[in-house]
Parts: C-alpha cells; structure tokens; sequence
C-alpha cells in the first residue's frame, strides 16, 4: 500500500501542455491502479485529482465525463497530438527487427509504440505488429507455433516466449 501511495505522490500533475504526454500519463494511472486493483472509479479519481492548468480548465468544462474509460478516451482525444499518432503508425509498420537485435530489444520497443499508439490495444494486434516485423528467419515458425495455441493462449508473452526459443536455436 505504500509503494502505491508513494507512486501517486510521484505522479507528475497532466497540465495538457504539449511536452507532456497523454498516453504515458493514463499509462503511469493504470499502472498504479493495478498495485491496488483499482477499480474504474478509483482510477477516474486519481486521474483528475492530477489534472492540473489547461487540462483541469478542460476537464471542468466537460461535466458529462463521469466514468474512467469516457474520460480516458476524451482526454486522448483533446489532448494526444494527431501527427503523433499518425508518426507512431508509421513507427510501427516500418519496424523491422535488426540483424543484430535481440527479440527481447524487438519486443520491447514494438510493445512500446503499441501502448503509445493505443494504450487499450488488443493483444491480437500487438501480436500482429510483432510478427509483421520479426526477422524472416525466424517469422515462419513463430507463426506456426502461435497458431497452434488456443485463443486465449495467444498473448504477447506467448510470442515472446516462442521467438525467444527460436532466437535461441
């Protein structure tokens, strides 16, 4: 319970200025909210308790957002630059794994730009995104083994576990 406290009272205030970003400060809530299970009211409370200048003048002015996931979807909406969405697409269809990249550093910075571009994005499409840009050499057999899994067995941590293997052999 601590560590929870003390990450809220981390938490830089949003002020909606540019240099700041939306998606890493609703990313920085959810995080937090999950230490304690934080259900969606709790989340809506730390977040606009951390709402602050151009964000709070906002936020005061749209009355009708009373629940987490219509405040969350209206502030990526007021308050996420659309070049920088579109910037992260492009990030994303044009990222290839290197020669010399290791699957973890791969994975790492797709599953990034994926939570940049959407932070409630599905695990079928980061899993999309991943094998799009996955060596060739290994992509065939990843995409073999992630089809043999069930449905529910096909999760990001999944294709890691799978590339990781074939990386390694």
């Amino acid at each position: 319970m601590v560590c929870y406290k003390e990450s809220l009272q981390n938490l830089a205030k949003f002020t909606g200025e540019e240099t700041k970003k939306i998606s890493q400060f609703i990313n920085n809530i959810e995080r937090i909210g999950k230490m304690i299970e934080a259900k969606d009211e709790v989340l809506y409370c730390m977040c606009t308790a951390k709402l602050n200048g151009e964000a709070q003048r906002w936020y005061e002015g749209n009355t009708s957002l009373t629940e987490w996931n219509a405040l969350k979807e209206a502030l990526f909406e007021r308050f996420e630059p659309t070049e920088s969405l579109s910037k992260i697409s492009e990030q994303l269809k044009d990222r290839k794994q290197q020669s010399d990249e290791t699957i973890t550093s791969y994975y790492a910075a797709i599953i990034k730009l994926c939570r940049e571009y959407d932070p409630s994005m599905s695990q079928r499409m980061m899993i999309s995104w991943l094998e799009n840009g996955v060596k060739d050499s290994i992509k065939i057999q990843i995409k073999r083994q992630m089809k043999a899994l069930t449905e529910s067995a096909r999760t990001i941590q999944a294709f890691f576990k799978i590339a990781k293997d074939e990386q390694e052999l």
